[in-house]
């Protein structure tokens, strides 16, 4: 297993690889911990502006690595709720990054896969990628994964995926707002590099205040934090004597 993270275009795009394609790129805390920080720690330096993640081997993410399940037995619901409270938090701190993270989204998406799908900005699937949900074969009820899925999905399609009656393609995550583009897996590389190119050629200092006026408006509900971030960019972008 490895995460690397290289620098391009002068450190305007981070590119981070993800790498655990031998167990189908499944997480557990300590590897989840790791992306997050890595994240992080590219997205601190003033020079990015965009991150590439890429999700190394056939699929996207196998869900939560099974070899812990028999931990769960011994312990209390409230020392399991914990944990799943800690997981979502992860996935919340990839929300709240001051850059948006782009990645191609390719094979299975399975479980906690679904979390991490929907906590990257602007993923773009192949048209052959399978989001199942199958918990509920072990005997578990998805928790954050399964708020995600409720909040984002029609009810009905919901209680599909949630008890594993279904699984979806890449056209109904389109369809229903969990990924920005499906393209043929062919080009799903070529995909991703334009829209990398396309974000890293807008000035870092606006693109970091999309996220801010997208992230905090949907955290909140308000207007109030895009207002500010909005208005430090105008201030920034006129000249001295306004604009001619």
């Amino acid at each position: 297993m490895a995460i690397t993270l290289t620098r391009e275009r002068n450190g305007c795009v981070a590119h981070i690889r993800y790498d655990n394609a031998a167990r189908g790129n499944s997480f557990d805390g300590e590897l989840l911990g790791e992306l997050v920080d890595t994240l992080e720690a590219a997205a601190l330096d003033p020079m990015c502006s965009v991150i590439r993640l890429d999700m190394a081997g056939r699929h996207f993410c196998g869900g939560w690595d099974t070899t812990s399940f028999g931990d769960l037995s011994a312990s209390t619901a409230e020392s399991v709720a914990a944990a799943l409270r800690s997981s979502d938090e992860m996935l919340g701190r990839i929300r709240r990054l001051p850059v948006p993270v782009v990645a191609g989204v390719r094979g299975q998406v399975i479980g906690f896969g679904a979390g991490l799908l929907s906590a990257v900005h602007l993923p773009v699937a192949a048209a052959d990628t399978r989001l199942s949900l199958p918990e509920v074969r072990f005997g578990f009820a998805p928790a954050g994964v399964g708020h995600t899925i409720a909040q984002a999905l029609p009810r009905a399609q919901a209680y599909a995926l949630l008890t594993g009656a279904t699984t979806a393609s890449g056209s109904q995550l389109l369809a229903w707002g969990l990924v920005t583009r499906v393209v043929p897996e062919t080009e799903l590389e070529t995909a991703v590099h334009e829209l990398v190119e396309t974000l890293a050629a807008v000035p870092g200092q606006a693109l970091r205040a999309v996220v801010k006026v997208v992230e905090s408006s949907l955290a909140t509900g308000s207007a109030d934090e895009s207002y500010l971030a909005s208005a430090r960019t105008i201030v920034a972008g006129v000249p001295a004597g306004g604009v001619r």
